[in-house]
């Protein structure tokens, strides 16, 4: 019985590569062109979580968010938390974004050379 399995499978395989399935590689490169677009959402709604929060906080103590920059004493603590919770999540989005659709670029890129490849013999 287990010689039959192995006839039946051993001619698909012959076209197929041996470390790596097209199918399932077309799958995760379709896959991989959305994670980064979710990522980008997901960063870009801590930050206005974090714009209403800090909006929230100057409206409690009867001030705009410009007043409450521009004050002396809680003005430094403002501009440090703007830094740390939307400045630096920003960026670190924006370079997650990046390097995934990188990423998501470059299995599509050796997909097709694959594709190419095997129309070519």
């Amino acid at each position: 019985m287990t010689d039959e399995k192995i006839e039946e499978v051993a001619p698909e395989e012959e076209n197929e590569p041996i470390y790596y399935k097209p199918k399932t590689l077309s799958l995760i490169a379709t896959i991989a062109m959305w994670v980064p677009w979710v990522v980008l959402v997901a960063f870009i709604l801590v930050i206005v979580a974090q714009v209403l929060y800090i909006n929230g906080i100057a409206t409690t103590n009867s001030t705009t968010l410009i007043g409450m920059l521009t004050d002396a004493q809680q003005g430094e603590q403002a501009r440090m938390y703007i830094y740390s919770n939307m400045v630096i999540p920003l960026f670190t989005g924006l370079s997650f974004f990046v390097l995934l659709q990188a990423a998501a670029i470059g299995l599509n890129v050796l997909l097709e050379i694959d594709f190419n490849a095997r129309e070519q013999k």
